[in-house]
């Protein structure tokens, strides 16, 4: 083993949840469940990595989901949503193309909580929370087309 060698926090701690046991987490009821890993260090709100094999875990920052709140939800099942939909996993999400990110986000919108999805647009539309977490894209573009296939899917709340 080489102790020279730098292992960053994400690392570590996919590492440590890989031989311990996992948080799960459930897009809903209907959809497996997946590996969630969080990372205060992250700068992102959540990204998914792979891991050996077809294994694969979303890291997200807690401290930004304190931040966020319930609109949290909605930015980790976006993230699994791209090992769902078998896009290349990156490691940084704004270097996904704007189409990969677009079928991302209405995966997650049909089938992430319906409350989780509304918190997301609204984040979206106020816009300064989303820059400080890195939120990449035309945010605006991206609340519409969440919002449109929520709808599409009766997946938005009437409140909402």
């Amino acid at each position: 083993m080489n102790m020279n060698r730098s292992i960053t926090m994400t690392g570590l701690v996919a590492s440590l949840m890989i031989t311990a046991m996992p948080l799960l987490a459930s897009c809903t009821p209907a959809h497996k469940s997946f590996w969630e890993v969080p990372d205060p260090s992250l700068r992102d709100i959540a990204i998914i990595r792979q891991l050996r094999g077809e294994n694969s875990v979303v890291i997200y920052n807690p401290v930004a989901c304190r931040e966020i709140g319930v609109a949290c939800g909605f930015f980790r099942s976006q993230a699994f949503a791209h090992r769902r939909l078998n896009h290349l996993i990156l490691d940084i999400p704004s270097a996904y193309p704007p189409t990969q990110r677009a079928q991302a986000d209405c995966w997650a919108a049909r089938y992430a909580d319906a409350r989780e999805v509304a918190a997301a647009v609204r984040f979206l539309e106020a816009g300064d929370e989303a820059k400080k977490w890195r939120v990449p894209g035309d945010l605006a573009e991206r609340a519409r087309n969440i919002r449109e296939c929520a709808a599409e899917a009766g997946n938005w709340p009437a409140t909402g």
